[in-house]
């Protein structure tokens, strides 16, 4: 009975916040658009039609610390015309391709697949930055740009002082876990895989720094093939491209963890962070997504 109210608790407080946050997000569409930057990489975000606005300021607040030389969007099925003439608008220089370009049956479809499928498309001559419509960006990111600069990739992580681990310790750390969700039964199970490379991070794909790599598509391959026979039957649930995402980026060249809480969600030492992901579960739960949004967009106002 208390899950369920809490459950129909969430919704309401959802329902008030979602609303009088996109009010304020909307505010966007009157800053100026976009122009190509000078620093040597791209942005890849893959947007819902539901998240053209909050895309709108989560790739306007970053580009005003970090001017990529490209900005691609792969497009849910959902997003329609208007959506395309928005971006087409903010981001002259936008390239916007289908999902549907970057399905296989190499590996799994939906659960943003497609999104990391066309991360290794571009990697053999680009630098890709995975960018979240859920994200913020408040203040400059010195150690994203020096990633970027030095080729290395960055992933955000989940704790202070975090580590890339290796696959063994990898199965360690999720030994005593239950197999409820499928990034746990992945975790335990990668030794017996025999994957060829050995580093793994528990970090969250919606921001990560990917180096050129003439080899990410077939590394994704792999990984995706090997792990699909030991998951249980269940490597088409969501949170398996996160997974990947995870193993491929901490194999890429001098990965490092985004110090934490510096870079992260927004729940505690706000007053700390640069790079907010507003994930799912504490988007709405309270005023401060819309608070901190109101506070960048005046930012926005000038060209770049």
């Amino acid at each position: 009975m208390a899950n369920i109210l809490q459950r129909v608790w969430n919704r309401l407080v959802t329902d008030y916040q979602r609303p009088r946050y996109m009010e304020v997000a909307r505010q966007v569409l009157q800053t100026a658009p976009l122009t190509p930057g000078d620093t040597p990489f791209m942005t890849l975000s893959m947007v819902h039609q539901r998240d053209v606005i909050p895309y709108l300021v989560a790739v306007k607040s970053f580009a005003r610390h970090l001017r990529p030389e490209r900005i691609t969007i792969v497009c849910d099925p959902s997003i329609d015309e208007e959506a395309r003439q928005i971006f087409r608008q903010h981001i002259p220089f936008v390239e916007l391709r289908q999902a549907q370009e970057f399905q296989s049956e190499a590996h799994p479809k939906g659960g943003c697949w497609e999104r990391l499928a066309a991360i290794a498309s571009y990697s053999p001559e680009h630098y890709v930055v995975q960018l979240d419509a859920d994200t913020l960006t408040v203040a400059p990111l010195p150690e994203v740009e020096t990633a970027i600069r030095n080729r290395h990739g960055f992933v955000l992580g989940e704790k202070e002082n975090q580590q890339l681990m290796t696959l063994e310790q990898t199965e360690a750390n999720a030994h005593n876990w239950s197999d409820r969700h499928i990034q746990s039964v992945s975790e335990k199970r990668m030794v017996s895989a025999g994957l060829s490379m050995n580093r793994y991070v528990r970090g969250c794909a919606g921001f990560t720094g990917f180096p050129s790599n003439g080899q990410m598509a077939e590394q994704m391959r792999e990984f995706s093939s090997r792990m699909a026979q030991v998951a249980l039957g269940r490597w088409a649930e969501w949170g398996t491209e996160q997974v990947t995402s995870n193993y491929l980026v901490a194999n890429a060249e001098q990965t490092r963890v985004l110090p934490y809480p510096r870079y992260s969600t927004p729940e505690r030492h706000i007053e700390d962070i640069v790079f907010f992901h507003f994930i799912g579960y504490v988007r709405y739960v309270n005023s401060l997504y819309r608070t901190k949004t109101l506070q960048v967009l005046p930012q926005l106002a000038q060209a770049r």
